[in-house]
């Protein structure tokens, strides 16, 4: 990767420092009287921000909290191996029939400082568009900033990787700690006297509906797949009001670092609002109230949604901390409000003129504003790839050609400056399952591409469509129409379509994975998976080929099982490919424990991704946040925003 830091100007008293030394020693030298005493040095200046480079991040094995004394004693400690591999010292075999011993507990962490005064009272937050939802049960929650009030300000998930103190997995609000009691088997103790926004009890009971609700494949592949690709089909048991059993359908190794999307709200004013009686009798559809309104767990409750202006919250007050962790801190800001302007620039101006305080800008405006941080959160930007019903992206080497017609590198040196490279997978490095061989991407070379299209009897005539967002990410409009112009040049009929959060959730969501069962799609024709989807044709609700759509997808838990779920399984609402081999080894990949054997599986799922052209070859994502003056602010290594590790200084 080019080296970024060069393009950034350093302040200007560390160009003139050296010189005003080197004259005060030429002064000396030629008689100057010094001082009877020194002078104190002038303070440090604060070291000029930095554009972030993605790089491996070092977590460690799936680990358990310290076991309270109603759970079982954990086995003794194993020292965990670097994260590349997740690896520990020792592993069973795939055929070992005995029970997994508990995982080990790390070190305990230290309880969180003091909770930190701020020294302002509003937080004003502006994201690239207005919200598809809050609600944590809504469709269109999961896994971006421009909806982090449902993930994380009104909801506290199951389980957090924290990233401020070596991606341990921790619990926040509600969860004490957990053990794994057998291979499909974890037990969680809950935190006592914590409540929902409306005073609720949080108990087993609430929590076992939930993680009914989105470990269920049909119900979850309807509401939510950003959660369940995390996990897979888990199902909740009660143990005892604060004790709750999470069970899988089947081997779950790695299941608390999977857990992060998992939310809650009360099921009493959920069931009230879809007008249900439990969750067997849930509609497909749900009402806007689940879409605008909340009640959940989390730091920040709702205090009105004003359509096409903002959305306000105020600090729960009732918020339980828990200690294990700063991420679920108290907060310190009363009042946040929601605003989005989808253009960077304008963002940038609004933090210009005081207008508000944390956005996401463009590497071309940092200077502009009075602060910014730069780092990468996680996500790649992916081109998915229709490869079941489109007639000809259904063909490798047409997606092939797809990939070397486009000169990736050169395109994104010219629209980011340096600040992203090319990369031919959708999961950062450090994953578990990514390597430099899975994670290169495939060369520019526009003559080989078009002999792949001769080879392929590629019909000409035949319209392939590149829908998007605007500025999901900063520039990523300019990336796409330099990407359709590449696929042109070669004799590939394209075309660009530009459209909003909610019409692109429906194009890109007709697969065959949505809203269908697995039994569904077991009882269609044919011989495999992929025939049988053939048969059903794409899902609703266009019931029409996704073609190629774009955008970033993230990979929080570190683990290559995410992407294979969501983005290559037959069964997911958000997956263009379906293959019959690659569902079975999916499957032995992800019921595999931590260690070297899984990362090898892991490893032959990214490959098969990478040579099979699953994708058109993108970039992981850098980010820059513009900030105000006084606001302090770290910012997670995933695209997760909570307020309430946020304070004013000044």
């Amino acid at each position: 990767m080019t080296d970024m830091k060069s393009g950034i100007q350093r302040p200007l008293i560390r160009t003139l420092m050296p010189l005003i030394a080197l004259l005060a020693i030429v002064a000396v030298a030629c008689g100057a009287s010094a001082p009877e005493e020194a002078a104190p040095a002038p303070a440090e200046p604060a070291a000029a921000p930095q554009l972030a480079e993605p790089a491996a991040l070092a977590i460690p094995a799936t680990a358990a909290p310290a076991a309270q004394e109603t759970m079982a004693k954990p086995a003794e400690s194993m020292e965990a191996k670097p994260a590349e591999t997740m690896a520990q010292a020792s592993e069973p075999e795939p055929a070992q029939a005995a029970a997994a011993a508990p995982t080990a507990a790390p070190q305990s962490t230290p309880a969180p400082p003091p909770q930190v005064e701020s020294a302002r009272d509003t937080l004003i937050f502006v994201t690239n568009e207005e919200p598809t939802t809050v609600g944590a049960a809504s469709p269109n929650c999961g896994g971006n900033i421009q909806n982090t009030i449902c993930d994380d300000m009104a909801s506290d998930p199951l389980t957090w990787i924290d990233d401020h103190n070596n991606f341990e997995v921790v619990g926040l609000t509600g969860i004490e700690g957990w053990e794994q009691i057998d291979t499909d088997r974890w037990r969680f103790q809950l935190r006592q006297g914590v409540t929902f926004h409306n005073g609720a009890p949080w108990n087993a009971e609430q929590a076992a509906f939930w993680i009914d609700f989105f470990g269920d494949e049909e119900t979850s592949g309807h509401h939510n797949s950003n959660d369940f690709s995390f996990h897979g089909v888990i199902g909740g048991e009660v143990v005892d009001d604060y004790t709750l059993d999470v069970v899988c359908g089947d081997a779950c190794p790695i299941l608390p670092r999977t857990t992060i999307f998992t939310k809650f709200q009360d099921v009493g004013w959920f069931l009230e609002t879809v007008g249900s009686t439990s969750i067997e009798d849930l509609p497909i559809e749900f009402p806007a109230e689940v879409h605008r309104n909340t009640v959940g767990l989390g730091p920040y409750k709702l205090v009105e949604w004003r359509s096409g202006i903002e959305i306000e919250l105020e600090a729960n007050k009732d918020y339980n901390p828990n200690p294990a962790t700063s991420f679920s801190q108290a907060p310190s800001i009363n009042t946040v409000i929601q605003q989005w302007r989808n253009e960077p620039a304008v963002r940038a101006s609004m933090l210009q003129a005081g207008e508000a305080d944390w956005t996401e800008i463009a590497i071309d405006d940092r200077d502009r504003v009075p602060k910014w941080v730069s780092a990468t959160n996680n996500e790649v930007f992916r081109f998915t790839i229709d490869t079941i019903f489109d007639p000809e992206l259904s063909k490798k080497d047409v997606r092939a050609a797809l990939n070397h017609s486009v000169d990736c590198q050169t395109i994104l040196e010219q629209i980011y400056g340096g600040l992203v490279s090319c990369y031919g997978n959708i999961a950062q490095v450090g994953t578990v399952g990514i390597t430099d061989y899975n994670s290169a991407h495939h060369a520019y070379d526009p003559d080989l591409a078009q002999q792949l299209l001769q080879q392929a009897n590629y019909d000409p005539e035949h319209e392939i469509v590149l829908t998007m967002r605007s500025n999901r990410i900063p520039k990523d409009v300019e990336v796409g129409e330099a990407y359709v112009t590449s696929w042109n040049a070669v004799g590939i009929k394209a075309t660009l379509n530009v459209v909003e959060s909610s019409v692109y959730s429906q194009i890109h969501r007709s697969t065959c994975g949505h809203q269908r069962t697995r039994e569904e799609i077991a009882n269609a024709a044919g011989a495999d998976l992929h025939a049988k989807c053939v048969t059903l044709g794409p899902g609703p609700p266009r019931h029409a080929s996704l073609s190629i759509a774009a955008g970033p997808t993230s990979t929080e838990s570190l683990d290559y099982s995410r992407q294979a779920v969501l983005r290559n399984s037959c069964y997911s609402r958000s997956s263009g490919v379906c293959y019959q081999d690659f569902q079975d080894l999916m499957e032995e990949a992800n019921a595999t424990p931590t260690g070297d054997l899984r990362r090898q599986r892991m490893e032959v799922l990214a490959d098969y991704v990478h040579d099979n052209f699953h994708f058109v070859h993108g970039f992981q994502v850098v980010s820059v946040y513009a900030l105000s003056e006084g606001l302090e602010w770290t910012p997670h290594y995933a695209p997760r925003v909570r307020a309430n590790t946020m304070y004013f200084s000044k």
